[in-house]
């Protein structure tokens, strides 16, 4: 993580969320720096980073898991079908809805399960429909 407060929330939020049928430890490490392994990725300055920019505006949408996830950088002529079909290994959809903000497309998605939503966003985070690198994060709403 970028700071002390960063590794905080992770600690807070994730520890004991549930991961592919079992449950997370999260504790700070003891270890001041990373020895990067061949298959380490840096996201430090990434875009894909979520506090490299305006990290205070972002920390207010920092949960824990929830049955709801928000999709945005979505293809302007996405389908909900579309979006169901890229989640479809990741369990039973409740409800979605794809909506605009400001001309960008966005959908939300409602799992039955916490730990589905959770492997949907760990497995398709930062993945690619149609050229655009979508994100994916959870939301606090609790209903479409």
């Amino acid at each position: 993580m970028g700071d002390g407060f960063q590794a905080e929330l992770v600690v807070h939020f994730l520890k004991g969320a549930m991961l592919f049928g079992k449950r997370m430890k999260v504790n700070f490490s003891k270890h001041p720096t990373i020895t990067a392994a061949p298959d380490t990725h840096e996201y430090q300055n990434s875009n894909l980073n979520r506090f490299y920019r305006n990290a205070v505006k972002n920390y207010r949408y920092c949960c824990s898991p929830t049955k709801m996830i928000h999709f945005s950088f979505l293809p302007q002529d996405i389908t909900e079908e579309e979006i169901v079909a890229h989640l479809e290994e990741h369990g039973a959809k409740v409800n979605t809805k794809l909506f605009e903000v400001n001309g960008k497309k966005q959908a939300l998605i409602m799992f039955e399960t916490e730990e589905q939503a959770t492997e949907a966003l760990v497995c398709k985070h930062a993945t690619t429909i149609d050229w655009s690198v979508i994100r994916i994060s959870f939301s606090q709403l609790q209903t479409i």
